[in-house]
Parts: structure tokens; sequence; C-alpha cells
């Protein structure tokens, strides 16, 4: 005799708590934040300017806020792409009156990173530092990327690159 029992009260009592709650959460809203995405295609060591964000709604948390002082694309970033601390370096690491000369590096590494710079036909030395880093795409044979040398020796350091006899040391 099921149909003498009685209807289940208590549990349609919680299914309706819990819808009305559900609406009442989604009354509330999530705190969003606006966050930094790349409008297009920014090549590393590119400086990062308001043309170059597109800002977008997400909810408060998700990803982590980059600092925008002044910043410089620490790597390869793609169209649409979020722009987080890790790619973005705080400012060109060209320093003023410093000339950028193509040289082989290896991929990956970051601009800002200092190197040491031997020319070993004819000898000298110098300093400079990684301003773009090598492509990382699998389908390209470059292994190029731009080095910042003080004006008196850019003209030997890419006479060097382009002979083959140039050193390149990378600070770790």
């Amino acid at each position: 005799m099921f149909w003498l029992t009685r209807p289940p009260y208590l549990r349609w009592a919680a299914a309706a708590a819990i819808v009305i709650a559900a609406f009442i959460w989604d009354l509330h809203g999530n705190a969003a934040m606006r966050y930094p995405f790349a409008a297009h295609a920014i090549p590393a060591g590119s400086p990062i300017t308001d043309p170059d964000v597109e800002w977008r709604d997400l909810p408060a948390g998700v990803i982590a806020m980059p600092d925008l002082t002044d910043p410089v694309a620490a790597r390869d970033l793609a169209a649409g792409e979020p722009i987080v601390p890790s790619s973005v370096a705080p400012t060109s690491p060209i320093p003023d009156g410093w000339w950028a000369v193509p040289v082989a590096l290896p991929t990956g590494t970051p601009p800002g990173t200092r190197a040491q710079l031997i020319g070993t036909d004819p000898a000298f030395e110098t300093e400079g530092i990684v301003v773009a880093t090598a492509e990382q795409d699998l389908l390209s044979f470059s292994d190029g990327g731009t080095v910042a040398v003080p004006p008196e020796r850019a003209a030997a350091v890419a006479l060097a690159a382009r002979d083959g006899t140039l050193i390149v040391l990378l600070e770790p």
C-alpha cells in the first residue's frame, strides 16, 4: 500500500532551498576584474604599449596580474594570450646609446640575460645584454637572437657574428 505513505515533504523543502540559494548566489554575482590580454601577436623584446593590450573581465583571482609599468615582452605572445607576470620583463633591456646586434643564441634565452661576447678573429671581448631570444618554433632553422652591445664594439660583434667567430657566454 505504497499510496498510503506520506509524500517526501522534507526532500521537496531541501530541493527548494537549494534552488533558492543557487538563485540568490547567481544574483549576487562573482567579483570580476579586468585582466590584460595580447590584442595581437607581440614578439619577444618588444615594448608592450596600450594598443597592444586588450582588457577582458574575468572572475577575480583567475590569473595573476602583471606589473605593466614600462613592460617588455619576455617571450613571444600570441594574439589573445593572457599577459601574466612571467610573460613580461619590467623595462627595456637596451641601455641608452647601445646597439642591438643579431647573434646566435640558445633557444629560450630570456631577454635581460647578461652576456659576455668574445671574438676570436680579431680577438676582442665585450659585455652585452640579451634583447630578444631565438625563435622557439620547431619548424624554424634560425637560432638568431639579438644582443645589445656598447657602440664602440657593435661593428666588431656584428662582423664576428656574420663570420661565425663569435663566442657568446651567458650569465646563469
